[in-house]
């Protein structure tokens, strides 16, 4: 084959060939794939290391609001499946309002880096969430008492520990329950 015939072939191969179907489009990715979520906590992590020792230029001027990454398991088994997506997507909005409040402080192009990337993660899971996130319940959750935090370090380790506590565990709830009622649907 000459080399007009090894171009036809790859632009074929590349483009698909008229009157063939196409394979579908990338779906995008499931967050019942743990591989998800453990992505989003490795480029947490790796934002929250990548600020840790930028010092006195990643303090904020004013303080942000952040909710409590910690979990009562007791609390957390007491909510139902619609009270539980509401206490994550509550929580992940105020993160997401926070790291944006904070590249808005902070011009620093040492710390931009980290900000940005933590900002891209929480708008790419707000994304996801919304697939998995049930109705808002009839009556409202008490907010989740907000932390305060004064540097970026400790911003993207609320982050993390957020997505490693709430987040993971609503994950697994929803993932569960959908898989429960798949097998039941088969039934």
């Amino acid at each position: 084959m000459g080399a007009a015939g090894l171009c036809a072939a790859l632009l074929l191969l590349l483009l698909g060939v008229p009157g063939r179907p196409q394979p579908p489009p990338e779906t995008p990715p499931s967050l019942c794939d743990p591989r998800v979520i453990e992505r989003f906590i490795l480029e947490a992590r790796e934002a929250e290391r990548g600020a840790a020792a930028c010092g006195p230029h990643c303090d904020l001027p004013e303080p942000v609001a952040v909710p409590d990454p910690g979990v009562n398991f007791n609390f957390w088994r007491s909510l139902d499946a619609r009270s539980r997506a509401r206490e994550v997507a509550a929580g992940q909005a105020a993160l997401a309002a926070a790291v944006l409040r904070a590249r808005e402080q902070l011009r620093d192009p040492r710390v931009r880096p980290s900000l940005d990337r933590a900002h891209g993660a929480a708008r790419s899971l707000a994304r996801l969430l919304r697939g998995l996130a049930a109705p808002a319940p009839p009556t409202p959750l008490p907010p989740p008492g907000p932390v305060r935090v004064r540097n970026v370090p400790r911003l993207l380790g609320v982050l993390s520990r957020f997505l490693r506590g709430k987040v993971r565990l609503f994950l697994t709830d929803s993932c569960q329950s959908s898989a429960l009622r798949a097998v039941n649907h088969h039934r």
